[in-house]
């Protein structure tokens, strides 16, 4: 099977080398070709004009900066552009590298901001923009992938490797109890309701990151955890292009990270030791079961490798064609992208199909119109994976290893059932026979009608929509039903479901822009915005169906279903005005009211005012002869953003169905089951920054700081109300949390010439504190004990880490008598610090009051450093990202040092302790039946440093060049590693893992999830 995979994937790298050099044979004659790149940032520039002096002989770049022209060797050839410095180079017999240099006037590239753009230099908030030519050739179906590592203060973590999954973002640590945590996503100018799931990222232009309050604040009520601000690919005037993209890999899970658990004859042994042991301590009169009673009978078998059985590796493909067309009246792209990612765990994949078309139409010099129009259908196969939190592969390495998926003559057990072990289904079959498909179309479309009234004045008209629906048919046969403990056959059950929501937008706006004397430059912008959003779902589950054969719904005896509907508006008025002061002095002021449905008449609006101030000292006459500095800039801002990211209802009270016996007879009734606020409203974040911008030694480095604080206040959380109201709490603005921190960006051109190194480096600490919490300060989580393992708690950050400190094992009488004890410990237990007791002091007794803080899941720091190389032809580029002094919770300890013998556990489980003359290592305690609570509480045991280093991804790649290629007019090929190594202390999978995300009241927990991928691909670029 996998040497199949193997054939099919060569034979279509192979197809696709075959495509490109087979029209290479011969050349008509030498052409001149080469890439323009810009000299400070040396990204390639498109729509550079390209003339053969002394003829009208021109062409322009392509959108990767090649560009190819007839020419005489010798032959003079003209590069200019607009806002660059005119060259002029001399034709030779190979390919030429142009670096053109910004002029004075635009030596900033320019930034997407809220509603409009902005030259970097004159920039007063704390903005991050990556290009898209620096992302384009890491060959990931998820943009958040292509973007770590890649902006300071922003975190993207990869979660989980499920075929479709989104990664999880977070802004300068924020963090909400019940309103998350997640960026807004805005699209070409509007917020999208689908996230980044729609866009493919070979349709993107650049994406923009607005971090401070300053910045977000046009935003308003929605903008608290930052702005994520996307711009797709525009055609240019008098340019045309043709490009097709091609990307095949394949996906393999590293051995990295794997728990080291016991074999087939080391867990005989040990269960056998269990049974001993229960005897001699317990009472136990038994005997060993016959298949732990010779553990010699499995020398030789290692068992089963649920990893190998579950774990394949996969393919992952990606192909891209785009047109665009520019002229003077009309500006037009197409983009047509298919990927296909075959999921490293069996019967996994997710397939996407994507088309979208941007067009720009200059009806006159005053009137333009545009439309951008995108469809998506999405194709998702999975697997219900979670049991109990555990994923699938954890529930099957826990399980006996001697075991096998498969019978000797072909078949499969559907079930196995150990002595003192949980009874479970075939892993194999679980993962195999359930049925779980998703489908999804996604439509979005803008339009906008902008007519210049007078020199300056705009105004501008904008409607949006966007849709998404979803039908999803699940399916379990009875010989892969149940879980953990309870094992088939059982009753088959299936699932239809379906869901969609639709919202549109309106968008009014006007804008003035006006130079006075060469001095005074302003940006005038006022608007107003409607947007409404509606959703419904519905549901149908079905059991007791005749057979397995038939998985549909309507096949099902017994149907039960639902159906639900929300909706929500929004009506805002907004207002900013930029100014500046021949480009020294910049300010700029900003108001947004936002009116949200989410909550009561008398607190349905929010306003969210911002202002900041820039200073370009360079620009002064005492700096002018300060030669190595280029750029220097201070700015300040202050801002105030919201997060009206709660239930569209919940300052209603709501009602429910509620029967009573009326006259003797069941009686349909309804009842009050949820209080309502109406003085309930969105949370704010209030916050200042302060900024530093410099550029040196002729703009080859430059620095980025800044140091932010914010205050998020009004946090929404549930308060104790007396139990006379007949409800134990009621929703409330009765929160805050603080966060402060400090970023550092560094670029720097570290060689020029033939041979370029460029290097790109970013690092942040983030910090946070919790200030309050309810009425009475309780904390947030950490009472249970299994899988509460975080804790927000006044007075301390944001979901640490909540346990008991683990001292070892007793492991003598006389050490469990003069040591503090548990009420069921005794020798040969695992001990505890005793921290502390019911009066707040320790008190010789471990209980409950003797848990504390244990780790952090906030790192101390994250990082992100790319090198970028290239000579001639060739280019590497090297993107590396980490984190520095955050702990990780992996609650797979839980169940595999758990020894009342139920699972398999790790190696080390061997040196445990069995008696006082057999003690162990004095990790591990004694075996011990029907209670092992004070080893599998949540201790220091599961708690590990997360820190690491990871290389997200390595490209190296070749132009192709005249005389190599005639019928096309460049040829990109490239070899790229993602996720290639990763440098780490933590022993699980990966220290990115989070079964919440980046939540920060339950972040840092690991519980086995689906694995992360090490993707090896080839790809190729091809312009016409």
């Amino acid at each position: 099977m996998r040497t199949k995979y193997y054939k099919t994937l060569v034979f279509r790298a192979l197809s696709l080398l075959c495509f490109v050099v087979g029209g290479n044979a011969a050349m008509a004659q030498i052409r001149a070709t080469g890439i323009v790149t810009d000299s400070v940032t040396t990204a390639p520039i498109s729509g550079v004009t390209v003339t053969l002096q002394g003829t009208s002989a021109s062409v322009q770049t392509d959108g990767e900066g090649r560009f190819t022209i007839e020419a005489p060797l010798g032959g003079t050839l003209v590069f200019s552009s607009v806002g660059y410095v005119r060259k002029s180079a001399t034709v030779v017999d190979g390919s030429l590298p142009i670096q053109l240099s910004p002029t004075a006037e635009v030596l900033d590239e320019v930034y997407v901001v809220s509603y409009g753009t902005q030259k970097k230099r004159e920039l007063t908030g704390a903005v991050a923009q990556v290009d898209a030519t620096r992302l384009r050739d890491i060959p990931v179906p998820n943009i958040g992938q292509k973007l770590q590592g890649r902006m300071a203060g922003v975190q993207i973590n990869h979660n989980s490797g499920t075929p479709g999954s989104e990664m999880s973002f977070r802004i300068r640590g924020a963090a909400s109890i019940g309103a998350g945590n997640q960026p807004l996503i805005v699209i070409d100018g509007f917020p999208s309701a689908s996230g980044l799931q729609t866009l493919s990222p070979d349709e993107i232009e650049s994406i923009s990151v607005l971090k401070d309050a300053s910045a977000a604040a046009l935003y308003g009520s929605r903008a608290a955890n930052g702005v994520v601000l996307v711009t797709t690919k525009q055609a240019k005037d008098g340019q045309q292009h043709l490009e097709i993209s091609a990307n095949i890999g394949t996906q393999q899970v590293p051995q990295r990270g794997r728990p080291d658990l016991m074999n087939a004859q080391e867990f005989a042994q040990f269960k056998k030791e269990y049974y001993e042991d229960a005897a001699r301590y317990e009472g136990y009169t038994g005997g060993v079961p016959e298949a732990y009673a010779d553990p010699s009978r499995y020398a030789g078998n290692y068992g089963t490798d649920w990893f190998d059985v579950l774990l394949r590796d996969a393919m992952n493909q990606n192909y891209n064609v785009s047109y665009s067309s520019g002229t003077t009246k009309l500006k037009s792209v197409f983009n047509l992208n298919f990927n296909k990612q075959d999921g490293v765990m069996l019967n996994t994949s997710d397939r996407r199909i994507t088309v979208r078309t941007n067009n720009v139409y200059n009806a006159s010099e005053r009137l333009t119109l545009g439309l951008n129009v995108e469809f998506s259908n999405g194709y998702n196969n999975g697997v219900a994976g979670l049991d109990n939190g555990r994923n699938i592969i954890q529930l099957a390495y826990l399980m006996d290893p001697a075991l096998s998926y498969r019978n000797e003559d072909g078949t499969y057990p559907i079930s196995f059932s150990q002595p003192g072990m949980f009874a479970n289904p075939n892993w194999y079959l679980v993962v195999t026979e359930r049925i779980r498909k998703a489908r999804a179309n996604r439509f979005l479309a803008n339009g906008y009608v902008e007519f210049e009234l007078l020199e300056g004045l705009k105004a501008k008209t904008s409607f949006n929509v966007n849709t998404n629906n979803m039908t999803l048919r699940a399916f379990n046969p009875s010989n892969a039903q149940g879980g953990l403990g309870s094992a088939p056959p059982q009753m088959a059950t299936g699932r239809y479901e379906t869901s969609g929501f639709v919202t549109w937008m309106s968008e009014n706006t006007l804008t003035y822009q006006r130079s006075f004397n060469d001095s005074h430059n302003i940006d005038l912008l006022s608007g107003y915005t409607v947007q409404k959003y509606a959703t419904e779902n519905s549901f149908i589950d079905g059991r007791e169906f005749a057979d397995d054969d038939i998985p549909w719904i309507s096949a099902a005896i017994t149907r039960i279903g639902n159906v639900g509907a929300a909706d929500w508006s929004l009506l805002s008025y907004y207002g900013r005005v930029n100014y500046n002061y021949q480009g020294k002095y910049l300010a700029s002021f900003a108001f947004r009211s936002d009116g949200s449905s989410k909550f009561g008449q008398n607190t349905r609006f929010g306003d969210f005012p911002s202002a900041s101030l820039g200073w370009v000292v360079s620009e002064e006459s005492f700096m002018q002869n300060v030669r190595p500095i280029d750029l220097l800039k201070l700015r300040v801002s202050y801002g105030k953003v919201g997060n009206n990211n709660i239930g569209d209802y919940t300052y209603l009270a709501s009602v429910n169905s509620n029967d009573y016996v009326f006259n003797g007879q069941v009686t349909p009734g309804k009842s009050l089951n949820g209080i309502g606020n109406s003085f309930l409203t969105w949370e704010t974040t209030e916050g200042y920054d302060i900024g530093l911008d410099m550029e040196l030694f002729n703009h080859r480095l430059s620095f980025t700081y800044d140091y932010y604080w914010k205050k998020t206040d009004g946090l929404l959380y549930g308060i104790d109300i007396p139990i006379q109201s007949g409800f134990s709490s009621v929703t409330s603005n009765v929160g805050r949390f603080d966060f402060w921190g400090h970023e550092f960006t560094v670029g720097s051109r570290n060689l020029v010439g033939n041979f370029q190194w460029t290097t790109d480096f970013n690092i942040s600490f983030d910090r946070n504190l919790v200030k309050k919490l309810g009425t009475n300060d309780a904390p947030i989580g950490g009472y249970n004990l299994y899988w509460d393992d975080n804790r927000t708690a006044v007075g301390h950050p944001i979901g640490l880490f909540y346990g008991y400190i683990n001292t070892g094992v007793y492991m003598t009488q006389e050490e469990f008598e003069t040591q503090p004890h548990g009420a069921t410990s005794m020798v040969g237990t695992a001990r505890f610090a005793d921290i502390s007791g019911p009066d707040g002091v320790p008190d010789g007794v471990i209980d409950q009051n003797d848990r504390t803080f244990i780790g952090n899941p906030n790192p101390t720091f994250a990082y992100g450093l790319t090198n970028t190389f290239s000579y001639k032809n060739f280019d590497l580029s090297i993107v590396l990202a980490g984190t520095v002094g955050n702990d990780i919770a992996d609650d797979a300890f839980q169940s595999t040092e758990n020894l009342d013998g139920v699972f398999n556990v790790r190696k080390g489980v061997a040196g445990r302790w069995r008696s006082e003359e057999n003690p162990g290592d004095g990790i591990y305690p004694r075996t011990r039946s029907g209670t092992t609570e004070d080893f599998r509480n949540f201790t220091t045991r599961q708690v590990f440093d997360g820190s690491y280093i990871a290389a997200k991804n390595i490209t190296l790649g070749y132009t192709f060049t005249s005389p190599t290629i005639t019928y096309f007019k460049s040829i990109r090929a490239y070899l790229s590693a993602q996720n290639a190594f990763m440098l780490t202390n933590y022993p699980g999978l990966n220290p990115e893992a989070g079964i919440s995300g980046l939540n920060g009241l339950n972040q840092g927990r690991d519980f086995t999830g689906y694995p992360i991928p090490r993707i090896f691909s080839a790809g190729i670029h091809l312009g016409f």
